[in-house]
């Protein structure tokens, strides 16, 4: 039986954690997403052969994610965000089919070896948010569902097929055929209450990500990601800020999907930065609370982005954006690769085909990208300026001036001159994602040089 003292330090230590994984403390931090299966197979895994079926499993494992804690967090990561873990219908590789909520996937390992991934990813200072799902469960029979009652069919609505223009058909209609909670029930509601609740206090997960979240009534969500008690962050899959904002005071913050879909069109040279800031200044008006949304260029659910654009100057524009602009920024796994799958499940391929090969030029890209934002002082804030908005260009400023970023969409090759006002009049920066340094003459104007294509980031020297 453990004395007294050591109780007290153990309750001391869960207390000091629950607390420290609060909204703000996620603002300053840098998730790597990762699909469990998918990256490595074992303790020793060192790379391999690629994964025949992508659309089952492929063999990762909890124990063999804890043996790349290095790998992630050497290019700067301090948070993962790791897929569904508990137990799922034949072929739910990804995480998202439940059977049986209170026990752990066994294909990627027991509960003490999720327990043990947590504790080391802890020891290292990297934050675990674990992804649930509460609108529906997997394709299996009901009555093989757990805990009661979702073993019966009462716990579901009736089955039918979405209309995406009708929101009532949205939230009680069946998303793939997938057996749709009835959330509308208190029986189910305290039920999915009670198990995030002790999800996250089991294996010590610091925040939780929401998984279609537009599929469920919005006055469900407050309690259930009350229940989580640590940073919740939703999926609603929409590019209207009007409706996605609709959901921003239920949960702790949401993925931008709308700012997805302008940053993207510009980095892939088919939309403006014009349109981009636009859809930043709309973010700022209808959200409470912009930086708690987490910012991010492609994921499970959509095509790699190089898929769309086979250009690595771009994307490493783009991941300057989504890593030194305003938010919380998500990097999906395979990215530092340059992985380049296109629609699901084609976009999530193994890792270790890439034999974990920290020299990549996305890894040292990224790498330097985080290092920018952790010597800025994590960028928790609202504090982005814009400088400066071109045809092929777009900068902002955050710490008051500390950082300058410019990115621009000319790709691969180009060079250009783009001179801007930066609002530090004698200011003096380094490239950090480069080389050089630049200063500012004392209106606060520079002159920067573009090279290969690729962004600049000027940090005060």
């Amino acid at each position: 039986m453990p004395t007294l003292g050591a109780s007290l330090a153990l309750l001391s230590q869960l207390i000091s954690l629950a607390s420290s994984a609060d909204t703000d403390a996620w603002k300053s931090r840098n998730i790597y997403f990762a699909l469990t299966d998918r990256v490595a197979r074992n303790s020793g895994d060192t790379g391999g052969s690629a994964c025949g079926d992508l659309s089952n499993y492929c063999g990762g494992t909890f124990q063999g994610l804890q043996s790349k804690l290095d790998y992630i967090a050497g290019m700067g990561f301090d948070a993962i965000w790791i897929t569904p873990v508990v137990t799922n219908s034949a072929g739910g590789y990804h995480g998202y089919w439940a059977t049986d909520l209170y026990s752990i996937n066994s294909n990627h390992g027991t509960a003490d070896d999720l327990k043990a991934l947590v504790s080391a990813a802890h020891a290292k200072g990297i934050y675990v948010m674990v992804d649930v799902v509460a609108n529906h469960v997997g394709p299996s029979a009901i009555a093989d569902h757990q805990p009661q009652p979702l073993n019966q069919d009462s716990s579901y609505h009736t089955q039918c097929e979405i209309n995406y223009s009708d929101q009532n058909s949205v939230e009680n209609c069946w998303i793939s055929n997938l057996p749709d909670l009835n959330t509308q029930s208190s029986e189910i509601r305290t039920l999915y209450q009670d198990w995030v609740s002790w999800l996250v206090t089991e294996y010590g997960f610091d925040g939780v990500r929401i998984d279609t979240v537009k599929h469920v009534e919005k006055d469900y969500w407050p309690g259930f990601s009350s229940a989580a008690s640590v940073y919740t962050v939703g999926e609603v899959f929409d590019g209207d800020p009007n409706y996605v904002a609709g959901y921003a005071s239920l949960m702790s913050g949401l993925l931008n999907y709308p700012m997805y879909y302008p940053m993207n069109r510009f980095y892939q040279q088919t939309g403006s930065s014009q349109d981009l800031v636009n859809m930043y200044n709309q973010i700022s008006s209808l959200f409470p609370d912009p930086t708690a949304l987490g910012s991010f260029l492609d994921n499970h659910d959509n095509a790699r982005w190089l898929n769309t654009k086979n250009d690595l100057s771009l994307l490493k524009n783009a991941l300057a954006y989504v890593i030194l602009a305003r938010g919380i920024p998500i990097v999906y796994y395979g990215t530092e690769q340059a992985y380049s799958g296109g629609a699901d499940p084609a976009n999530r391929e193994d890792l270790w085909r890439s034999g974990f090969n920290t020299n990549a030029e996305i890894y040292q890209a990224i790498s330097r990208l985080s290092a920018a934002r952790k010597s800025a002082g994590g960028l928790a804030g609202n504090d982005q300026t814009h400088l400066y908005v071109a045809d092929t260009a777009y900068a902002w400023s955050r710490a008051g001036g500390d950082l300058v970023v410019l990115t621009t969409n000319s790709g691969l090759g180009s060079t250009g001159n783009h001179c801007f006002n930066t609002q530090v009049p004698n200011g003096a920066w380094n490239n950090t994602f480069g080389t050089g340094s630049f200063t500012s003459d004392g209106s606060g104007n520079i002159c920067i040089s573009v090279s290969n294509g690729e962004p600049v980031v000027l940090l005060a020297a």
